[in-house]
């Protein structure tokens, strides 16, 4: 008969072990979502040496120049209007 590994974390004792939100994060080196915040995985197609550049941005680098993007070429202005209507 299989003996039960009592030192392996299950069930309810697993978010003891694993620590808060804020510290499996810090041990993975990011911070959490904020409210209002997402994330996504998405394909971009782009030259190379400029999608090397996006890669080795933070992720909240990336999502400021994906705003700043989408300011400069007109089209977050129109989101936001049709979300308004």
């Amino acid at each position: 008969m299989l003996e039960y590994n009592k030192t392996m974390p299950r069930g309810s004792n697993l978010d003891r072990v694993r620590g808060s939100k804020e510290q499996l994060a810090a041990r993975f080196g990011v911070t959490p979502l904020r409210p209002g915040e997402g994330g996504r995985e998405v394909w971009v197609r782009a030259p190379l040496d400029v999608l090397e550049r996006f890669e080795a941005l933070p992720a909240g680098q990336r999502g400021a120049v994906i705003r700043a993007g989408l300011e400069a070429l007109g089209l977050l202005e129109v989101e936001d209007a049709e979300a308004h209507e």
